[in-house]
């Protein structure tokens, strides 16, 4: 009886220590700080780096675009949107860039995938004039000191 008690037992903790699988994503998931960096790919080629912010859902920052050949105007300034989270950690945002030289709006929708541990992510935007590109982004901490790149 001991016996049969000891095989019982287990298998049950064998079954209880497999690895949980990945946690769903929450809207809460995706507060926080990001720096983001994108590159356009089709046309109006530059690239670019954003510092936001997204608390429950509403997106704050600031942009900075290097200018190129094609576009010497660059954009440095203050962006604004939403964003949201699904459950299979993909998330969508939506970004304006107010004001453009020489343009009067452009919106950005973002398509991000986040990695299992909701650090960074991976993924593509595209504009109001059809400017696409890829995007990457990774958390920050405001309350680490600021470094100088070496």
């Amino acid at each position: 009886m001991n016996k049969i008690l000891i095989v019982a037992s287990t298998l049950l903790l064998s079954t209880q220590v497999q690895a949980a699988p990945p946690s769903a994503c929450t809207q809460a998931n995706l507060n926080g700080n990001y720096i983001m960096y994108q590159a356009a790919i089709n046309h109006h080629f530059h690239t670019g780096k954003c510092e936001i912010n997204i608390n429950n859902g509403n997106l704050t920052g600031h942009c900075a675009f290097d200018p190129s050949a094609e576009n010497p105007v660059n954009f440095n300034g203050p962006v604004y949107g939403t964003a949201s989270m699904n459950t299979n950690c993909s998330a969508v945002a939506t970004v304006s860039f107010d004001p453009v030289p020489n343009v009067v709006h452009i919106d950005s929708t973002f398509d991000l995938q986040f990695t299992p541990d909701k650090q960074s992510f991976m993924g593509k935007f595209i504009n109001t004039f059809g400017v696409e590109g890829t995007t990457s982004g990774t958390r920050y901490s405001t309350v680490l000191p600021a470094t100088t790149a070496q």
